[in-house]
């Protein structure tokens, strides 16, 4: 779906004189993109905040993604998306509207709560964290300004439901962030979707308002503090992030001692930590591999391929990506998780790629990217798994019989410009499968060079009809809906979106009539 294709949508303020002329709290299965003036008398057809009467199945049972509006979590004013994983247990996100002040003296724009299911039983993880409140501030540190750099803090910003769908859904907020007096444009896409365990964070900084040169900053974004280990605050057990190789720390619990290994090579960025007792783990993971695109930062890659199994760790400014580092002289159980680049990835025309090579990169006018937030138990290695899976992707060959495979497409969300795909039909920015539909009808076929394609989602382009296709069938088996796989129609965007809800393996035929 291209920013061209996106109508403009319900603003938050705006919306919420029509929820309370509604008296309407939440939303459920149906195909609907937000109108340009709510009003009382709304088509409740168009409007993503309706309420469903349709009560939800237990957990184990896949069901609509439900969308509660304009929710109050203990004075936080949240947009609830509740959704069902890869096997059907529930999930669901409290993001706090970014165009008022909160309790925590922020203006909102993160993840106040984040709840998944463990052993049958709703684990609760909550912002418990008065400074950082929350997962998915956008910051940034500049390298030699006048002052540190920005977050989001201060600054009141505007949000938006772009798409909300059966079973998937965009959730934009956009803020103008200052840096020394420039000020960059940031937008911050939320994916969610029925069958996909982990929403995706798409974040772009757009500094086109401003000539190149101008500002040297990095990239933390998603930025927070949550705690992942069902809000008991516990020390963290390990740590660890991967950029050109990998880091993972050797003892428990993590303190500015521990040691450390820095010898496995890596594909795809990720950042990690999690906790003994109770058993949780909380990350991020990168869409494209890092060859594609450079994650992590500073000056810590001459210690690359060596082991330090004695500690002490690395100096706390020199951490690839941000972590717990500033808080360990102090406190071993600050859940303090984030990003990293190297200096210049928004504002200069070039700026060097971590390591000594002499690669240079661009972080002018824009720097974008996309990363999944992961949280789970450590026992299943959900960070690494998806890593793992992310590599896959790379290796797959996507052609169409009917209809065609999409080789190009936006650069990052908030943007028109389109840019090349590393690999044809995959689209890094909500890590998709695309293509267009020819006569709403598409055949596609995966090659996935011997590894598994987990669980993959298109989005079919030039989609025009109003339902969701009436015959999916997988090599000849026709696919029943709601069980083997996941639809939602966006009539304005003429699109499709469908996830499989299975692996596939070797060569596989996806055929949408």
């Amino acid at each position: 779906m291209t920013s061209a294709a996106i109508k403009p949508a319900l603003i938050f303020a705006r919306h919420t004189v029509a929820l309370l002329a509604l008296g309407l709290t939440a939303c459920g299965g149906k195909d609907v993109r937000p109108g340009d003036d709510p009003s009382p008398d709304e088509n409740p057809a168009t409007d993503p905040c309706v309420e469903s009467t349709t009560a939800d199945p237990a957990s184990g049972t896949c069901a609509p993604l439900r969308l509660q509006c304009a929710r109050d979590l203990s004075g936080f004013k949240t947009d609830r998306y509740v959704w069902r994983d890869r096997d059907c247990h529930v999930r669901s996100v409290s993001l706090v509207r970014n165009d008022a002040a909160d309790p925590a003296g922020w203006n909102g724009g993160y993840i106040r709560r984040y709840t998944y299911e463990v052993a049958g039983a709703e684990r609760t993880c909550d912002g418990q964290n008065p400074q950082v409140p929350g997962w998915g501030m956008v910051t940034s540190h500049l390298k030699d300004g006048q002052t540190w750099g920005a977050w989001t803090q201060d600054v009141r910003g505007t949000g938006r439901f772009v798409f909300k769908g059966a079973h998937h859904a965009l959730h934009e907020l956009k803020w103008p962030l200052s840096l020394d007096g420039h000020v960059v444009q940031v937008t911050v896409q939320y994916l969610f979707a029925t069958g996909r365990d982990h929403p995706l964070y798409a974040i772009t900084h757009d500094a086109s308002g401003f000539p190149a040169n101008q500002i040297e900053a990095d990239v933390r974004s998603p930025y927070g503090d949550l705690g992942f280990d069902g809000n008991a605050n516990t020390d963290i057990a390990g740590l660890g992030w991967g950029d050109k190789y990998r880091f993972v720390t050797l003892s428990s619990p993590v303190t500015l001692n521990t040691g450390w290994d820095y010898r496995e090579l890596n594909v795809v960025p990720y950042t990690r930590m999690w906790t003994a007792a109770p058993d949780a783990e909380m990350g991020a993971v990168q869409t494209q591999t890092w060859e594609q695109k450079a994650a992590g930062g500073y000056w810590l890659y001459p210690q690359w391929g060596t082991r330090h199994a004695n500690g002490p760790m690395p100096e706390d400014y020199n951490w690839a990506y941000q972590l717990n580092q500033y808080e360990l002289p102090s406190v071993t159980n600050s859940h303090r998780l984030a990003w990293g680049s190297n200096f210049g990835a928004v504002g200069m025309s070039q700026y060097p790629r971590l390591g000594d090579n002499g690669v240079m990169l661009s972080g002018y006018p824009y720097q974008s990217y996309s990363v999944f937030m992961v949280l789970g138990t450590h026992a299943a290695n959900p960070v690494l798994s998806l890593v793992s899976e992310v590599e896959a992707w790379q290796g797959v060959k996507l052609t169409a019989s009917e209809g065609s495979v999409r080789t190009r497409g936006p650069g990052g969300v908030g943007r028109s410009d389109a840019v090349a795909y590393d690999v044809a039909g995959y689209n890094p920015v909500y890590a998709t499968w695309e293509a267009e539909a020819a006569s709403n009808r598409v055949t596609l076929t995966f090659d996935t060079a011997g590894r598994t394609l987990a669980h993959p989602m298109l989005v079919v382009h030039g989609y025009t009809a109003a339902s969701a296709p009436t015959t999916v069938s997988l090599d000849g088996q026709a696919l029943t809906p709601d069980t083997d796989y996941f639809a939602s129609v966006d009539t304005e965007g003429k699109a499709l979106w469908l996830t499989l809800q299975r692996d596939l393996k070797g060569s596989a035929t996806l055929k949408v009539e």
